[in-house]
């Protein structure tokens, strides 16, 4: 389902799936994004931070790697991803990896979720980041901090 919606002579289209949740919005606040999938949304996880594991996969945690993923929940790129805080201005970059689980893979960063959310709000004032999935469609995150579609690790609480 398809609603316009027309805020200020600024025109927004914004698609919902079957079960009414957003899905995306067709003109993006920033010039590198052409469309934005706003978090929450079923197709992507956000997290602040990775289980540091004592092997591979099924191995026991032992501790968190502070650091963003973004976790595809359908299959959009095999390349990685440019970061970019709420006016445009880019802020990181992380590789494609795949996801035990997830057929999109992931952005596995390895900067620090506290510099990247630092560094979100410096520029902007604010902690909302995009991520940059294929060509000039992106990821917003609300919060660099906070998780998105997730509950593990660290998620529990706001890295600053």
């Amino acid at each position: 389902m398809i609603k316009f919606f027309s805020i200020l002579s600024l025109v927004l289209l914004v698609s919902f799936d079957a079960q009414g949740e957003r899905q995306s919005v067709g003109v993006s606040s920033i010039a590198a994004c052409s469309s934005t999938v706003v978090l929450p949304n079923s197709a992507y996880i956000y997290k602040n931070s990775a289980p540091l594991r004592s092997g591979g996969v099924g191995t026991p945690i032992v501790g968190f790697r502070r650091e963003p993923t973004l976790i595809m929940n359908q299959n959009i790129t095999r390349s990685g991803t440019v970061i970019y805080d709420s006016q445009g201005n880019r802020i990181g970059s992380c590789p494609w990896a795949s996801a035990h689980g997830h057929s999109g893979g992931r952005f596995r960063c390895s900067m620090q979720t506290a510099s990247l959310r630092r560094a979100a709000i410096r520029g902007t004032g604010s902690p909302k980041i995009f991520f940059r999935t294929r060509g000039t469609r992106c990821v917003e995150v609300p919060d660099a901090g906070r998780c998105y579609g997730s509950v593990k690790g660290l998620c529990n609480q706001l890295i600053k």
